[in-house]
């Protein structure tokens, strides 16, 4: 990753990370004291440090997943050092579910009032369907590798296949191999809160599928990704 990328990732980043903490502050305080939270944010934030200059380049600023991306790499650095304290992965998976949780219940009430309805804007979907689309070239060997569905308006109005997750490839690389089926969970968080979309999913590549179909559809509403057990496209081993 080179200049200005990586300056421009690595503000990125830590601006959202001084947002995370707040919420990993308010989580953890049920089970660990003050000095041990300012320890583990410490730890954390070194992680970050040491992960931040491996970022595969996959895509200028334009990236649609760029935020995911990054998002993902401070939650990686936050299930190392919550293991290394003996939390079980499936401790580290809830608390991720729930710092997503909250991330989402904390948007605003007009965001959450628009984005169900820009989901479903003809102009932004077929922007958003541009940019997916453009990743089935895969042009960045780290990147991911989508396809968009048109639905029929009736099971589903539009979905995503991926077929190759760029999450997954830097948690393979870089030991988050095991928490990364819980990963997946935390996408059910901000349509669970925002309400009137209904997100399906019936595999992912975590669980062993072929791909990830995502599925949305406008009106309904999505359950909680939390206990992932309840979901059908959990899988672990």
């Amino acid at each position: 990753m080179q200049e200005p990328e990586f300056s421009y990732k690595r503000k990125k980043l830590f601006k959202r990370l001084n947002k995370l903490i707040k919420v990993v502050k308010t989580i953890l305080s049920d089970s660990y004291t003050s000095a041990e939270i300012d320890s583990i944010i410490v730890n954390t934030t070194n992680e970050i440090e040491t992960l931040l200059p491996q970022i595969p380049y996959i895509g200028s600023k334009d990236n649609v997943f760029l935020v995911d991306f990054l998002d993902s790499i401070m939650l990686l650095a936050l299930f190392k050092e919550l293991t290394k304290r003996g939390s079980s992965v499936r401790d580290v998976g809830q608390i991720m579910y729930m710092v997503r949780e909250i991330q989402a219940s904390n948007q605003s009430r007009i965001y959450n009032f628009l984005a169900p309805k820009l989901m479903f804007n003809s102009v932004i979907k077929n922007s958003y369907k541009r940019k997916v689309n453009a990743m089935t070239k895969n042009a960045y060997p780290e990147n991911w590798l989508m396809e968009f569905v048109e639905g029929d308006g009736e099971e589903f109005d539009w979905g995503v296949n991926c077929h190759e997750c760029a999450v997954s490839k830097f948690y393979k690389k870089h030991g988050g191999e095991e928490i990364f089926p819980y990963v997946c969970m935390v996408d059910y968080a901000p349509f669970n809160v925002m309400k009137n979309v209904e997100f399906k999913r019936t595999q992912t590549l975590a669980g062993g599928g072929p791909y990830c179909d995502f599925r949305f559809k406008k009106g309904g509403s999505t359950p909680r990704g939390w206990p992932p057990e309840e979901r059908e496209d959990f899988q672990y081993e």
